[in-house]
């Protein structure tokens, strides 16, 4: 099952869990493209999954401010709008795309407040 996240810092952070359970995990690597149901949990960021598809994808860290990076993001509001509108199109469309690679079950998960980019 394959965990990305928004960012590489967050890959780090599933691997004691899946010690816990008794998963084997492994990172997305160029290289390390099988999506053969092999056991492994497979951790990396949204960008790292584009092209690859999963039998069970769960997408973790959809908080808001952190997809779209609001620090990133805001800064462009006022100063350039069009850049602004531009940067949150890319963001929506990356969480769109890391959600797409589900092939049969998707859970996403948020701590605090949700992205705004999911309809709930």
């Amino acid at each position: 099952m394959p965990l990305p996240g928004p960012t590489a810092d967050a890959r780090t952070r599933p691997a004691p869990a899946a010690a816990t359970t008794g998963s084997a995990g492994s990172d997305i690597t160029k290289s390390c493209c099988s999506t053969k149901g092999d056991g492994e949990i497979h951790v990396g960021t949204m960008h790292r999954f584009k092209g690859l598809e999963y039998q069970r994808l769960a997408v973790v860290g959809v908080s808001d401010g952190i997809i779209p990076r609001s620090g990133v993001i805001e800064r462009h509001r006022v100063e350039d709008p069009l850049r602004y509108e531009r940067e949150q199109r890319k963001a929506r469309s990356l969480l769109f795309v890391a959600a797409t690679r589900a092939r049969d079950a998707l859970t996403i998960s948020w701590h605090g407040k949700p992205s705004p980019y999911l309809p709930i």
